[in-house]
């Protein structure tokens, strides 16, 4: 599993709200069966832009957010079948993790 691969999200009781979870945690970093992820909303779930704290990403034409201040951890077994690879958004949701952590 590679970082920011996406996934059905793990809790199919959620996936009404959040369809999508990505993958942040680093392949590099292979410690214990868990593994740190942030659910994917569709954008027209948010009424106002964002802003920095939660990327815009496209998977498939469609349009979400990466809700950062909802980290959570999973077991990497629960994770279904990968769906995208959303790497091409990588500066704007270390950027997002950057403001909720260090609010640089």
């Amino acid at each position: 599993m590679l970082q920011f691969d996406t996934f059905p999200h793990p809790v199919p009781a959620l996936r009404h709200v959040y369809p999508f979870a990505v993958n942040l945690r680093s392949a590099l970093i292979a410690l214990g069966e868990d593994t740190v992820i942030a659910p994917l909303v569709p954008r027209q779930q948010f009424p106002e832009m964002p802003g920095r704290l939660s990327p815009i990403v496209t998977i498939d034409d469609a349009e979400y957010v990466v809700v950062v201040e909802k980290l959570t951890t999973v077991p990497v077994r629960s994770l279904p079948r990968r769906i995208a690879n959303i790497s091409a958004y990588r500066e704007s949701i270390l950027g997002a993790i950057d403001l909720l952590f260090f609010a640089v």
